[in-house]
């Protein structure tokens, strides 16, 4: 008798799994974007939300920890129970830089995560103050020579793209531009719009605003071609600096403990979002274009850009602050 219990008991818990594997949400789901609200992977992590709301059959809550480059969100998210209910919606630069940059504090934080899929990828571009009277990447390259140290460039964080970005445009033209951190993409573009800053590298949707206001000037775009969203936006690269590519991407990742059923079923309707054309219309008016949603592919390819921003950072004392 007391064997027919224990295995009734079993065939119950098993059961019982089955049906919560099967159910899969029951209840909202968090997104927790590692970069202040307005931000290009806030934007990208709100227009996704709803589609996967309507997949997953629960609402998708989006929540702001901006912070350390990310790493206030990615805590925020591996505190959480490992359930499949928290996810970190993160940009590249949190992902693939932040760990060399602050080395003592992320640890091995960021080998706790496993990709679910890319969110989008972009080019960067590079804005310009109206009133400072640049044109092209050559008018800023000259006025950085002529008066070094006097240009100042905004960046949203430590280790963000936007500073990754300009440090590399010191680099690549041999110029000492000032660089000042700002809270965030959007406060960083306020500063280039206000006149507090000359520059910032930044993507389309953080700098759309000031752009459309006429207070500042898209020179250029960082990517090896031009970018199909600003086809008619010459390259860095092509305006006198050949071999400068900088291009960013923003993924939803998932604390390695979560059950791979519950990755699974985000990233395939992360997948079909990627792939719907009202999808990617809107992440194309954001100023994005749709990721590789494929959650290996996209592992992949974020550990190789990890290794990448590892040799870049241990060239460039300007991103070794926290180290």
């Amino acid at each position: 008798m007391r064997n027919i219990s224990v295995v009734a008991s079993l065939l119950l818990a098993s059961s019982s799994y089955g049906a919560d594997a099967i159910a899969y949400p029951t209840h909202p789901i968090r997104f927790i974007v590692a970069t202040p609200a307005g931000s290009t992977p806030d934007i990208g992590g709100r227009l996704v939300g709803s589609y996967l709301a309507d997949d997953l059959g629960q609402a998708v809550v989006v929540e702001n920890r901006p912070g350390v480059n990310g790493l206030i969100a990615a805590r925020e998210v591996l505190k959480s129970t490992a359930d499949g209910y928290t996810f970190l919606i993160a940009p590249s630069s949190t992902m693939s830089v932040t760990p060399h940059v602050y080395r003592k504090q992320a640890g091995t934080l960021l080998n706790d995560f496993v990709a679910v899929g890319q969110l989008y990828q972009t080019d960067i571009s590079l804005i310009v103050s109206t009133s400072s009277g640049f044109a092209s990447v050559g008018d800023v390259v000259a006025a950085a020579k002529k008066a070094p140290g006097k240009l100042v460039a905004s960046y949203a964080a430590v280790g963000s793209a936007s500073h990754v970005a300009v440090e590399l445009f010191k680099q690549a033209a041999g110029v000492d531009i000032y660089t000042v951190p700002f809270n965030g993409s959007p406060a960083a573009a306020m500063g280039v719009g206000s006149g507090n800053a000359d520059l910032l590298f930044e993507t389309i949707p953080s700098t759309e605003g000031v752009v459309a206001s006429g207070k500042a000037r898209r020179i250029a775009m960082t990517g090896a071609r031009r970018f199909s969203l600003a086809p008619a936006v010459p390259t860095v690269a092509e305006s006198g600096l050949p071999g400068y590519v900088v291009t960013t991407w923003a993924g939803i990742f998932a604390a390695k403990d979560v059950p791979k059923d519950r990755v699974e079923r985000v990233s395939a309707a992360l997948a079909k979002a990627t792939k719907d054309p009202a999808f990617i219309q809107k992440l194309a008016t954001a100023g994005v274009l749709p990721g590789e949603a494929s959650s290996s592919a996209f592992h992949k390819l974020w550990k190789a850009e990890t290794a990448m921003w590892q040799k870049t950072v241990a060239l460039s004392p300007a991103l070794q602050q926290e180290r």
